[in-house]
């Protein structure tokens, strides 16, 4: 069974204009970065401040 679709959006303003702090690694094999890891850190674009992101239905 599939997950329902979410959408993230800003706990503060419900944007979608939001990111999470990460990383990515240079894997040799596959010529390519991956993502290592992701931080608890996000952003919100609109508001221009540090927030918390919520999941809702799509």
């Amino acid at each position: 069974m599939a997950e329902t679709p979410v959408r993230k959006i800003c706990k503060g303003c419900r944007s979608e204009s939001v990111t999470r702090d990460a990383w990515a690694e240079w894997d040799a094999e596959r010529q390519e970065w991956v993502l290592g890891a992701v931080f608890d850190y996000a952003f919100c674009h609109n508001c221009a401040s540090r927030t918390r992101i919520e999941d809702v239905p799509a």
